[in-house]
């Protein structure tokens, strides 16, 4: 049996000629055609809104409304215009304004970059005084680095904060002739305190003898001659008594050819005629046994020993360099206790006795945490936001060379759509997770950049990965031309 019509029928076919109705209607509304494509409206605006004030414009607005200003024709093409996309800058690193802005604050609170005194002390101060004026000063001088952070915006590295590691460095520095900081060749300026060696300096005032400062590059084998003569003009300008050494090359037969003058030694004199051949040279373990001596100041009874005060971050070497020393000399070792930590001394010869402080952390200025982990402040196996650090990886070491060392092809955005031609976190590491193998079951086989970051971080670490920092005012890229050629 056939059913009834009814005049008011709601079957799908009257459904979707109500919405296609509805649909055109509400186009009309918004000023669009029928087949919902935008038309082109005159709009006319009050006065008020032509005068609104506009103090920032997006880079395509500003490039319009200038052109309009101007009264320019012009025809804009995708090859004309480059739009750097927001992921191209990792969040946790600082733009070169900021940076720029950054560093001029560190420079202006240098001078507050201290390291603690021992306050002043005779024969007559009991233990119980001597300890509590030490307390007091450390208070203070804990209060005044955090007023640098909370006060003036700055990071600071992690720097020691047990009173009795700083005690053992106070011990080394009064008993010392001369006082050693040890630096890492690829950052000497990161690692150095220069306030040590003002205090080392007001201390042999105090004592009423003198004393004397020496800057150790250790790890100079990781640059070239010409880097090295760079450094050294900086630090004779800057009146910082220097030297070159490497504790992975120091042997007792010196395989090493350290005496050696090949062709860029010789054409980097023939250049500068401030340096000489030992400014660049990299001393064997008897000639920095020498080199201590001749540092040292004159001694009344020339049977007297003469105490080298070794002095250093954790991981800069010191204790390979000491190693060199002992392996070399084969000598013993003994300790002179401390409370929880303690400085060891070791005779290395009838005259020279060194004295190892405990590694020690000095406070100094960094820009991002990125920057303490790539110079193994911070611990990479505990990291738990790792793209920061391995795009500065990423921007300080060309793309080219990355993929010569670990044989693998990074693809990164083309300049076309918005790319710079410098890998972002994320290209670097897939890249590697993915040659290596390091993929996430859990995550739909996605690449596991997370373990491929501890992978890379710690090869940029150890200088697998090889960046070099130069002085001030030299440009990164034209000091670390020579160590990206490839060969």
């Amino acid at each position: 049996m056939v059913q009834k019509q009814f005049r008011h029928a709601s079957g799908l076919g009257h459904a979707i000629i109500n919405a296609r109705n509805q649909t055109k209607r509400n186009n009309a509304r918004a000023g669009r055609a029928p087949d919902g494509t935008d038309l082109i409206v005159e709009k006319k605006e009050p006065g008020w809104v032509r005068l609104q004030s506009v103090t920032q414009e997006r880079d395509l607005d500003e490039f319009l409304n200038t052109a309009e200003l101007a009264g320019t024709d012009f025809t804009a093409t995708k090859l004309n215009i480059k739009i750097l996309h927001q992921d191209q800058q990792n969040p946790y690193l600082l733009t070169e304004e900021q940076e720029r802005d950054t560093a001029d604050r560190q420079q202006s609170n240098a001078a507050k970059l201290t390291v603690p005194r021992r306050p002043e002390w005779d024969t007559t101060t009991t233990r119980h005084e001597l300890e509590q004026r030490e307390k007091s000063s450390f208070l203070e001088w804990r209060r005044s680095l955090a007023d640098l952070e909370e006060n003036h915006d700055l990071l600071l590295t992690p720097f020691e904060r047990n009173l009795e590691v700083w005690r053992q460095l106070w011990r080394v520095v009064e008993r010392s002739s001369v006082v050693v900081q040890i630096c890492d060749a690829r950052s000497p300026l990161f690692y150095r305190s220069p306030d040590l060696e003002v205090y080392v300096r007001q201390l042999a005032q105090r004592e009423g003898k003198e004393k004397r400062n020496l800057l150790l590059i250790n790890k100079a084998d990781m640059l070239t001659a010409r880097q090295r003569s760079i450094w050294a003009k900086y630090f004779k300008q800057n009146q910082i008594t220097f030297a070159f050494f490497s504790a992975v090359y120091a042997s007792v037969d010196d395989a090493f050819s350290h005496s050696s003058l090949n062709e860029d030694v010789k054409s980097i004199l023939a250049e500068d005629s401030e340096l000489t051949a030992q400014d660049i040279h990299i001393l064997s373990v008897d000639e920095l046994e020498s080199l201590f001596l001749k540092t040292a100041p004159p001694q009344e009874d020339e049977s007297q020993k003469i105490y080298i005060g070794l002095v250093g971050y954790p991981n800069v070497g010191k204790s390979s360099t000491i190693n060199a020393l002992i392996g070399a000399k084969k000598v013993s070792v003994s300790a002179t206790p401390g409370k929880t930590k303690h400085f060891q001394t070791i005779h290395l010869s009838s005259r020279v006795v060194l004295c190892d402080c405990p590694g020690l952390v000095f406070p100094n200025f960094a820009s991002t945490k990125a920057e303490l982990v790539c110079n193994g402040v911070l611990p990479i196996d505990q990291l738990r936001e790792y793209t920061g650090p391995a795009a500065l990886v990423a921007q300080r070491i060309p793309k080219e060379y990355v993929e010569h060392v670990y044989g693998i092809r990074i693809h990164t955005r083309p300049e076309i759509d918005g790319g710079t031609g410098i890998p972002t976190a994320d290209e670097l590491l897939g890249a590697y997770a993915i040659a290596r193998g390091f993929i996430r079951s859990s995550k739909g086989g996605r690449p596991d950049e997370s373990k491929a970051s501890r992978v890379v971080l710690k090869d940029y670490v150890k200088g697998k990965l090889l960046y070099c920092h130069p002085p001030p005012e030299i440009d990164p890229v034209e000091f670390n031309k020579e160590t990206y050629k490839l060969k």
